[in-house]
């Protein structure tokens, strides 16, 4: 075999084993990202889901305390309800849009950006969402009262509202201390 023939072979072979490196590399990749993917569409799921319980919330106390303009109270309750309907709806479209910013054809680093942007904003945004949470069952009890039984507690016993007030205070420093 004469020089040239060898180094021809050895080209050919460095081409080869590139191409089997690269399509390695492809699937490697395709299989990594795949399960980022993967891991990812349930949450999209659920925030769709979010959003769609966030709007038929709104929909529902919307209309509660514009019809009690005049009772201020109400209004109290059915805006806060309204707004944490509002919220809900909010935080679920900025996660569907953080989600939806991951291109996953993207070099590996961009990706990890972008996952780490989605991972910062769920951090800073589920203390909100907990805070909000440790409270807004109370004014919900309070329109479910006065919905189904046609009963306004602050009217009747405004004491009663003050201690559910008071007692969202226990979730509220567990999860303050949860959160240390």
């Amino acid at each position: 075999m004469e020089l040239d023939e060898m180094k021809n072979a050895w080209l050919a072979l460095d081409r080869q084993l590139e191409r089997q490196e690269a399509l390695n590399l492809a699937t490697f990749r395709g299989t990594r990202l795949d399960r980022v993917r993967a891991s990812l569409r349930p949450m999209l799921i659920g925030r769709i889901v979010q959003i769609g319980a966030g709007a038929l919330l709104a929909l529902m106390f919307a209309p509660f305390w514009i019809e009690h303009l005049a009772v201020p109270h109400l209004v109290v309750i059915g805006a806060s309800l309204h707004l944490y309907a509002l919220m809900t709806i909010i935080g679920g479209a900025r996660d569907i849009y953080l989600i939806r910013r991951i291109d996953y054809a993207a070099p590996v680093l961009e990706i990890q950006q972008r996952l780490t942007e989605l991972r910062a904003w769920l951090l800073r945004s589920a203390p909100v969402f907990g805070v909000a949470g440790c409270f807004i069952w109370v004014p919900f009890v309070l329109w479910a009262f006065i919905v189904l039984f046609g009963a306004d507690i602050y009217a009747h016993a405004p004491e009663v509202v003050y201690w559910l007030l008071v007692s969202s205070a226990v979730p509220l420093a567990a999860m303050l201390l949860v959160l240390r």
